[in-house]
């Protein structure tokens, strides 16, 4: 009688084992593993700027990375400097006026009638002092996802090497294809999504300052900040404006709401698939679950991440049925 195999084996076993401790450790350093993807991510936006640049000038790939780099910081240190002083100082009056338009809407004005927006952020200004320490946790986090940027845009070839070097020789093609594949996606839309987000903080701009609202500026630049949300975003967006313009009179609020909704219409049916390009090609069902799991499970950031993850699935997919394929003929050939 011969003796009964039992199917978990000791191999079995170790690699369940090495699973379990990988992912105990993944869990643990969520916050490091969240930082490197936001990395790579920002890595496939920035590498085809830097090959562009690197081909059309021949410098060196260090050099043009630093050029990048600067392009790309240089405006944000410039609206830090011009920009978030005049948003600072115009703050206080425009959530004064939110408060004051809030509390006199027709059907829920009641309900925020003893509600006031500054009120409640300076009783709540010793809970901001508190989580100081997470303030620079999280500004740690930003210059860190930065330098790992920036060392993945410059050491990319031999990063990308370094990787595929544990894949067997077989599967290294098909692997890199697939890692392009889902570079191409998630620079495209990263890349796209900054465009988009810059187009819509002018247009906003210039429409305010037509009609002449007041905090134009800081009004058409949370429009622009929250258009870098899929789906959602641009409603939130346009929320401010149009309680500042209903303060003024309900023609302003009903031409601010007009602007808002003609432009996402522009952008919806020319801008993004002119900047896209078919790159995020997802049907809009698949796309609203994509934010609703990312942001529940990351946040804002989640939501911002969702939909490039969610355009790469069938790329992996594909590259998952491709391998079962691969592996089931080179198996029968070995029987043969």
């Amino acid at each position: 009688m011969e003796p009964h195999e039992h199917p978990l084996s000791w191999e079995a076993l170790s690699r369940i084992v090495l699973m379990s401790v990988g992912l105990i450790l993944v869990w643990k350093a969520l916050g490091a593993v969240v930082d490197i993807v936001v990395a790579l991510v920002l890595t496939a936006s920035l590498k085809p700027l830097v090959n562009s640049l690197h081909q059309k000038t021949k410098m060196p790939v260090l050099l043009c990375t630093i050029i990048v780099f600067l392009l790309l910081i240089i405006p944000f240190a410039i609206i830090g400097f011009t920009v978030v002083p005049n948003f600072s100082s115009q703050l206080p009056q425009l959530l004064t006026r939110i408060d004051s338009t809030v509390s006199q809407l027709p059907v829920i004005g009641h309900l925020f009638s003893n509600f006031s927006i500054v009120t409640y952020i300076q009783s709540h200004s010793g809970d901001i002092l508190a989580s100081s320490g997470n303030i620079i946790l999280t500004v740690f986090s930003v210059i860190a996802t930065l330098i790992l940027t920036f060392y993945f845009v410059y050491d990319y070839e031999r990063l990308l090497n370094l990787f595929l070097s544990i894949f067997p020789y077989r599967e290294k093609v098909k692997l890199k294809g697939l890692l392009q594949e889902v570079e191409k996606v998630t620079g495209q839309y990263i890349r796209g999504n900054i465009i988009i987000s810059c187009i819509t903080t002018l247009v906003i701009f210039v429409g305010l300052l037509v009609l002449r609202i007041p905090f134009a500026l800081p009004l058409a630049l949370f429009a622009g900040i929250m258009d870098l949300l899929p789906l959602v975003g641009s409603a939130l967006g346009a929320i401010p404006a149009l309680l500042v313009a209903s303060s003024l009179s309900p023609l302003l609020g009903f031409l601010v709401l007009i602007l808002h909704l003609v432009y996402q219409q522009i952008e919806n049916a020319i801008i993004c698939p002119a900047i896209y390009n078919k790159a995020l090609n997802l049907y809009p069902a698949l796309g609203f679950l994509a934010v609703l799991v990312g942001t529940s499970l990351f946040g804002i950031l989640g939501a911002f991440l969702a939909l490039p993850v969610a355009a790469s699935i069938p790329a992996v997919v594909d590259y998952h049925e491709n391998y079962k394929q691969r592996h089931q003929a080179s198996g029968k050939k070995e029987d043969g």
